[in-house]
């Protein structure tokens, strides 16, 4: 399996972080479909309801009494991340995940590397900055706090007999993180035409300075996927 997740590592997506995807996955789209609004760089629809403004004809913003002023336009993603704040009437609205927890995982490209290193993507802390903290914290300390503690002879760190990782560590972390059906140990058999390994590339953002028809063939992708994602 791990070989299998290497060989098809050119055609799968690099994004492990399922937070990047947020107001862009399905119930997004669904709040924004029922609200009539579209996500920039998502899919357009039409409205799901007619009857918006039939019920408001004697009404409009300049014979209001209750005059609210709104200094800062209110965006797109506002309406859609709070549907019920920032919208008059929303109905069938999807309130999706407002937070996952981090992704602290870093795939590495380079097999000759240990299992657990320090990657270049991560910011290491100076250490001076560090000192100064220890030089703020000691000020308020006594003479008392300074009393040396040593542990036990016979305290031993859990597990310390085992080893850390072995030589299959690193390939069973990728696939961990990997997409499916790469993370799966097992399951029902199917059709390898049927394995959507590049479906994955229209449901992220489309990438800086393409052109517009490739921009439109991203919304066209992402439309056809979240209406057969409602009809099922």
């Amino acid at each position: 399996m791990a070989n299998l997740h290497r060989l098809a590592n050119q055609l799968l997506s690099d994004v492990t972080d399922k937070n990047s995807f947020y107001l862009f996955d399905k119930k997004s789209f669904y709040t924004a479909k029922a609200l009539n609004v579209a996500i920039p760089g998502g899919p357009k629809f039409e409205p799901l309801f007619r009857d918006s403004y039939e019920e408001d004809e004697d009404w409009n913003e300049f014979n209001d009494i209750n005059k609210v002023l709104i200094r800062h336009p209110v965006r797109t993603e506002y309406k859609i991340a709070f549907p019920h704040l920032y919208n008059s009437r929303p109905r069938k609205v999807d309130q999706g995940t407002y937070h996952r927890p981090a992704v602290c995982f870093s795939p590495s490209d380079d097999p000759d590397l240990p299992t657990f290193n320090f990657h270049d993507s991560l910011n290491p802390i100076s250490a001076y900055k560090n000192d100064k903290l220890i030089d703020e914290e000691q000020q308020f300390l006594t003479e008392e706090d300074f009393e040396e503690f040593t542990m036990p002879e016979d305290v031993e760190a859990v597990l310390s007999e085992e080893p850390l990782c072995n030589q299959d560590s690193s390939n069973a972390i990728n696939l961990h993180w990997a997409a499916r059906p790469f993370n799966k140990r097992s399951g029902s058999m199917r059709r390898s035409y049927d394995i959507p390994l590049v479906s994955q590339w229209f449901r992220e953002q489309c990438p800086q300075g393409q052109p517009v028809k490739v921009r439109v063939s991203y919304q066209k992708l992402l439309k056809c996927w979240v209406l057969n994602s409602l009809h099922h």
